[in-house]
């Protein structure tokens, strides 16, 4: 049971990984400052179904399983308590239906990027760099987790540590598999089998509109890295990954809305 039973007023965030839910949960995260109950802003905490962590392995939280992360949420509930959290559509697969009827009726909105490939190219490219930089190091830079909260310094180290470990940018199969799942579940699941929600495209939004639509004023954000990714796979590389990709949008990712630039 809910003691408060306006469901609207508590937005839930759902989409893929790097689709900008850090930046539009700073957002949601102030919201709940006066509504609900926030977290840390870590993704520890704000990724409340991740259960695949590799860091702070001895944390308590991180200890915990889907089974007992759901008790939380329940028993908040029945104090008229909702917490705040991001929704990756990897993280909730495994608590899907459950997730699906504790959350109905609630204001649920799914970010997408209509920019598909970069989108992709995004999710590759921290995957390459957690697969050859030192997790120390990556604990040290804001940017390599990556948590979105870039400066300069972050960028600088960022670059320097790519050609510390000499990072190997290419095509990655699993990741590629992974990618093609994700953004299926997102579509053909999660969208259809929820009752309408709020879909927006990441490109259509800026700091106003996320002001507007949830209520707050956030004077200081994230900002997302500016390094030109692409520029890291080589050219050979690159037309592997383009020529999957082209079947794969052609065939399929087109007719969900995406675009190919």
């Amino acid at each position: 049971m809910i003691l408060d039973d306006n469901k609207q007023r508590y937005p839930i965030l759902i989409s893929l990984h790097k689709s900008g839910s850090t930046w539009i949960n700073s957002f949601i995260h102030k919201r709940y400052r006066r509504i609900g109950l926030t977290t840390p802003p870590r993704n520890l905490y704000t990724e409340f179904f991740n259960l695949n962590n590799t860091q702070n392995l001895d944390h308590s939280f991180v200890k915990r399983s889907y089974k007992e992360r759901i008790a939380l949420l329940e028993q908040l509930r029945t104090f008229g308590l909702e917490l705040n959290q991001k929704a990756h559509v990897p993280q909730i697969m495994p608590v899907w239906s459950w997730f699906k009827k504790f959350y109905k009726d609630y204001d649920i909105l799914v970010c997408k990027r209509r920019n598909i490939f970069s989108h992709y190219i995004s999710i590759l490219f921290w995957q390459c760099i957690r697969d050859n930089v030192d997790e120390r190091l990556i604990n040290d830079i804001n940017g390599v987790a990556p948590d979105h909260t870039f400066n300069d310094t972050d960028e600088d180290k960022l670059k320097s540590a790519i050609q510390l470990y000499n990072v190997s940018f290419k095509h990655n199969e699993k990741v590629w598999l992974d990618f093609i799942k994700d953004v299926r579940y997102l579509n053909d699941i999660v969208i259809k089998e929820l009752d309408k929600p709020q879909v927006i495209w990441l490109e259509d939004i800026d700091h106003a509109w996320l002001e507007k639509r949830f209520h707050v004023i956030v004077k200081k954000t994230t900002r997302p890295n500016t390094i030109d990714q692409t520029i890291y796979f080589k050219p050979k590389d690159m037309a592997i990954i383009k020529e999957k990709f082209k079947e794969r949008f052609d065939n399929e990712f087109q007719f969900y809305g995406y675009e190919y630039k």
